[in-house]
């Protein structure tokens, strides 16, 4: 199988039948031409939606920092302790309780159904968030919110990794991933606006809610038609040209979608310590998410900000969102076995801004802002923990663990990073930013050492089995069972 850029020294040789390629019977050759082509098609066909899609719940989720300062702490009495922080947290307990539910669902059923309707209940709960009168029915709304908005991820992880070869997936993860800054690139200035609205018996944070939650349910109408189902049934493409899809996806040895549930390949899942490493760099990496996404608007607010002033100083933070992601994902994509070494090189400038954060006096501002600026590397060391999920991992439900698995441990990262940044260290938050770079520091040594376990375990299959073919590419094999399997690194 070719991948993009890489020259192949025969055309198509032989066509064949979606079922004759699936049984593996079927060996085509895609020549380097077609194989562009083929990777256009989808790029156009698949992330689109899903980049607006994810933009669209990074939005609702984070809505929440923006509404803090336009007095939704005030009125449902979030001001002191540490109650701001559980409204933040919340929602990712509930993250947690819907993900394994809702990425079963989207094994058993179509991701398109399944997406749409998730999409639109999470419309719901945004439009209902205006209605909470106090502090309890804020937690039940946002408990929800997470709960239903959980399995948007996982699905996303498992439908990048039926689509596209190997060495594509970190890139187009980083695609989608990328605009959760697109999305803090625009939010800010939507609620500049929205923020001066006054009359109407509502506060302005009432109106962002409302304004979101109308998008949101638009979009999930759209997304019955608009979301990529799998190769085999994706609508827009000519019976040859899914064969075609499904051969550029053979080489990656995982396998292609199935439907039936294997308890085999969840306890062997559940055996692998990769799957753990992977969750120890995701809780650790998205302890930053909790100080930049939660509390950037508050901590500018501190620092003697105006609250339309902080919330303007959000936008750098959207666009280093989208540098750090989109060029995280273009490294793991071009410099071979780097993933590992991306993940340790994004928290040196976490672990520097942390650091800044906390020595520089409250008269450095600029020092200080520029200091929080750089945690925003955070999501550099994410994202390759979504790829790994996706491309270090075969059989389908063993593949749907991993994305579950590594959600559940973003969940855990995400009430870990709020629940540093008491109000009582406020406004300088020393305690708070010496917490996250202390989990920087695990998460550079963690990468590494996993690193220096999956080198050793390529090697053992070199010396054993020799080199890797692709002759059980799409059988739904897992990486322990498939030997022609390579751990990406």
């Amino acid at each position: 199988m070719a991948v993009d850029g890489e020259k192949q020294p025969a055309p198509i040789t032989e066509k064949a039948s979606l079922a004759e390629l699936e049984n593996g019977v079927a060996g085509l050759v895609l020549d380097d031409e077609t194989n562009k082509k083929l990777l256009r098609l989808v790029d156009w066909r698949v992330m689109p939606v899903l980049c607006f899609t994810y933009a669209l719940q990074f939005y609702d989720k984070a809505l929440l920092s923006q509404a803090a300062i336009f007095g939704l702490r005030k009125d449902l009495g979030m001001e002191d302790g540490l109650k701001y922080s559980w409204a933040s947290l919340i929602f990712y307990f509930g993250y947690i309780a819907g993900t394994y539910p809702v990425s079963l669902l989207a094994q058993k059923y179509s991701t398109r159904v399944v997406i749409a309707v998730i999409c639109l209940l999470w419309s719901v709960i945004i439009l209902t968030t205006p209605a909470c009168r106090n502090y309890r029915d804020f937690l039940a709304n946002r408990f929800l919110l997470g709960l239903i908005e959980a399995g948007v991820s996982p699905i996303f992880m498992l439908v990048v990794g039926l689509w596209y070869a190997h060495a594509e997936q970190i890139s187009r993860s980083s695609w989608w991933y990328s605009f959760s800054g697109g999305s803090l690139l625009v939010s800010p200035l939507i609620n500049y606006g929205m923020g001066h609205i006054r009359g109407g018996g509502m506060q302005p944070w009432q109106y962002m809610y409302f304004i979101a939650g109308g998008v949101t349910a638009f979009w999930g109408v759209a997304l019955w038609w608009l979301f990529p189902d799998t190769p085999q049934n994706a609508k827009g493409f000519t019976e040859e040209e899914r064969v075609l899809l499904m051969e550029r996806v053979r080489g990656n040895n995982s396998g292609a979608e199935n439907k039936t549930f294997k308890w085999y390949q969840v306890a062997e899942a559940l055996k692998d310590y990769q799957m753990w490493g992977i969750c120890v760099l995701s809780i650790v990496s998205c302890t930053g998410s909790g100080a930049v996404t939660v509390f950037a608007p508050i901590v500018f607010n501190g620092m003697g900000f105006s609250v339309f002033e902080s919330l303007l100083l959000n936008l750098p933070i959207g666009a280093l969102a989208f540098i750090c992601i989109l060029g995280s994902g273009y490294l793991g994509r071009f410099v071979p076995n780097s993933r590992f070494h991306i993940i340790s090189g994004a928290c040196v400038p976490v672990i520097l801004g942390c650091a800044l954060l906390w020595q520089l006096p409250s008269s450095n501002t600029a020092g200080r802002i520029v200091g929080y600026y750089l945690i925003n590397f955070f999501s550099a060391a994410w994202v390759q923990c979504i790829g790994l999920g996706t491309s270090n991992v075969a059989g389908h439900t063993k593949k749907a663990v991993y994305a579950a698995a590594t959600f559940i441990a973003y969940s855990i990262g995400n009430i870990i990073g709020p629940l540093m940044f008491d109000a009582s260290y406020a406004p300088r938050y020393d305690k708070s930013f010496t917490g996250v770079m202390i989990c920087f520091v695990v998460c550079f040594f963690c990468a590494e050492i996993l690193r220096f376990f999956l080198v050793r375990e390529n090697k053992k299959r070199e010396e054993r089995f020799g080199p890797p073919d692709d002759a059980h590419g799409l059988e739904d094999l897992t990486d322990k069972e498939n030997k022609s399997f390579r751990y990406q690194l």
